[in-house]
């Protein structure tokens, strides 16, 4: 079994608490799992799902470490969801560096302000202009992936989550975020939350994107996204069958950083 390293809690947008996602991945076998709450820059924009001030995250920090002295079984590991925003670097930085985490997800959610991925927006007037808002996107991607500072990209292709494609494939912009995480030794996350959406149907990111990670020798990690305790390792039969028909032979297990072989 794989761990599952994206799960979210009452900590920011989830449903659970950490106990609850912890026994669930205990009972799937999982050998480690990692919580990943959304840190998010402060703004009427950005804020009001994820972990908030510095006290909070002081919080949420100490329950993650409560979590894995309750459970011994399993690794219980502290992570984060990083929302990253340009401009709001010094700001991420200064609550980073409150604590020691085991690892950060870098995810982009937002593109100059647009929340793209919320269901508020999903007919906002900015979605008439698709390639604008997926070009955005990956810029802002590749910006998140060259500051060097995640162990991960988290959710590679969001803006695909209402079903809107471009025209014309962003093979481009992809590549060049592909290769700005290779260069700096970042591994690339399959999400299966887009698995649980209908307007989706496949992994985050998809099939073609996981092959070309491969073939540039990026590590690959696994993520349920989960935001319930149900949710927890969703989908990851499926995750291992993309990565495997990808071409990956192993996963990096994130407790210790070793290359382990995918089941």
């Amino acid at each position: 079994m794989i761990g599952d390293y994206h799960v979210h809690t009452l900590h920011s947008d989830g449903e659970g608490a950490m106990a609850d996602c912890v026994e669930r991945a205990i009972a799937l076998g999982l050998p480690e799992m990692g919580f990943a709450d959304h840190l998010v820059p402060a703004g009427d924009d950005y804020s009001g799902y994820g972990i908030g001030p510095a006290a909070r995250l002081d919080e949420y920090v100490a329950d993650v470490r409560a979590a894995a002295a309750r459970y011994p079984q399993i690794r219980v590991l502290l992570g984060l969801e990083v929302d990253y925003v340009p401009g709001t670097e010094s700001e991420i930085a200064e609550l980073l560096g409150r604590h020691r985490f085991d690892y950060l997800l870098g995810s982009v959610h937002f593109v100059d302000g647009f929340g793209f991925d919320e269901r508020r927006n999903h007919d906002d007037e900015r979605w008439h202009d698709v390639e604008a808002v997926y070009g955005t996107y990956y810029r802002t991607l590749r910006q998140a992936v060259e500051t060097g500072r995640f162990t991960a990209i988290g959710h590679f292709d969001l803006p695909k989550k209402f079903g809107r494609r471009p025209t014309c494939a962003p093979t481009a912009y992809e590549d060049e975020a592909l290769a700005a995480a290779a260069a700096v030794g970042m591994a690339i996350e399959v999400n299966t939350a887009g698995l649980r959406q209908p307007a989706v149907g496949e992994t985050y990111p998809s099939a073609a994107i996981v092959e070309r990670a491969c073939r540039l020798g990026i590590p690959v990690i696994f993520g349920s996204d989960a935001h319930r305790p149900a949710d927890v390792g969703a989908g990851f039969a499926q995750a291992v069958a993309c990565a495997r028909a990808a071409g990956y032979e192993s996963t990096l297990r994130l407790s210790d950083r070793a290359q382990v072989r995918l089941p």
